[in-house]
């Protein structure tokens, strides 16, 4: 049994067991003396050393630092895992030790960051960089007494893929804002993310080496799922970077993230577009592609994305040019084939319909009117059994 002795206002708890080396702590009450004393004497009756854990046990601010030199410098996303573990650090549960830290703390935190108007997506970023931490810790460290304290939460939902895209309106404004950029390097870059769905990343590290002009072709080398990519450059692209070749550096853009994002925010500011980031030019740059009318497979070599739901997910078409699309087809297809007289017979009046009783059929009207017809024209009806 732990003993307990008073030594002035405060309680102190010892325990010794054979084969350990004793501890002792010092606690405000004797109930809580007690309960510490208990549970060091049985997890030493079962073989758990607590003195060795008390030497290992390391606040969440010191665990963080060790996982970003361990673990984060070897992943693609490094620069942005380090701001994310950066905020975690200026946070008051980075003081707190890691065998301290229950679900309440996170608990406090989520409910914290959505009142702060955090996207759920982005809490559950930061939610799972803790609970791989604490994997880690358990797995590489050796801190086999942790619980991860994530595992008994209830995890924001991954909310749905981005679909901005800039209006026509917007697009004006945007450009307008870029002629005033003081960064002669940021409208280059944003331009050929634009043209090239590159992602920033990718464009920072691009070497001038890797830029054939003449075959026009730039390779990014180690993209984000590991692979080098040959990019094709259109027109457009040609000539942005034709207009940074005249740095000495070996980089084509030889800025940084932090100068681009402090350059974008003022961009947006004067062109007042709200909720639109620098990675949704990806998405941007993913539909132009399809509106410009390139296959799907074609599309793919150009952005890198491995499956095509991963492609759909960058992909939002204006339905207006798909709309154009339609019509620059129907007179092709309308011209000597079986289809073609089907189209036109839809295009037809609609004959009477029969009387009640004549034909037991409900007739099925499509409440759009077709673009271009007279007043009072419809569509073909369709008739399905009652």
């Amino acid at each position: 049994m732990p003993s307990i002795d008073k030594r002035g206002q405060a309680y102190r708890a010892r325990v010794q067991v054979p084969g350990f080396k004793r501890i002792s702590r010092s606690f405000d009450t004797r109930a809580e003396a007690e309960l510490w004393g208990q549970r060091q004497e049985a997890k030493m009756l079962v073989g758990q050393d607590p003195s060795v854990q008390a030497v290992l046990d390391i606040t969440l601010d010191e665990a963080l630092d060790r996982y970003a030199i361990e673990f984060t410098s070897q992943k693609k996303g490094e620069a942005q895992e380090l701001r994310r573990i950066g905020a975690w650090k200026r946070h008051d549960v980075a003081k707190v030790k890691l065998s301290r830290l229950y679900s309440s703390h996170f608990i406090s935190f989520k409910e914290e960051r959505t009142a702060g108007g955090a996207a759920g997506g982005t809490i559950r970023l930061d939610l799972l960089l803790i609970s791989h931490l604490f994997k880690m810790a358990r797995k590489a460290w050796q801190m086999k007494w942790l619980s991860n304290p994530i595992a008994d939460m209830i995890l924001p939902k991954q909310g749905p893929s981005r679909k901005r895209r800039l209006t026509e309106a917007e697009s004006i404004r945007f450009i307008e804002a870029l002629k005033a950029c003081r960064n002669r390097f940021v409208p280059q870059i944003i331009g050929v993310a634009m043209e090239t769905t590159a992602r920033q990343g990718e464009l920072l590290k691009l070497q001038r080496s890797d830029v054939d002009l003449g075959r026009r072709v730039m390779l990014l080398r180690d993209t984000k799922n590991g692979d080098d990519r040959a990019v094709p450059l259109s027109k457009r692209a040609i000539e942005i970077l034709l207009e940074v070749r005249c740095t000495t550096d070996s980089r084509v853009f030889p800025i940084t993230h932090d100068s681009i994002m402090a350059s974008w925010r003022r961009i947006m500011a004067r062109a007042g577009i709200d909720d639109f980031h620098f990675h949704d030019l990806r998405h941007e740059g993913t539909s132009c592609l399809f509106e410009r009318r390139l296959e799907v497979m074609e599309v793919q070599k150009i952005t890198g994305h491995k499956t095509l739901s991963m492609l759909l997910a960058y992909t939002h078409m204006d339905v207006s040019k798909i709309v154009d699309r339609l019509d620059e087809t129907e007179c092709n297809l309308s011209q000597g084939s079986a289809l073609g007289t089907a189209a036109q017979l839809l295009s037809a009046e609609v004959p009477a319909v029969p009387a009640a009783g004549a034909q037991k059929t409900e007739l099925v009207r499509d409440s759009a009117r077709v673009p271009g017809k007279a007043e009072g024209s419809n569509v073909l009806p369709f008739k399905r059994p009652v």
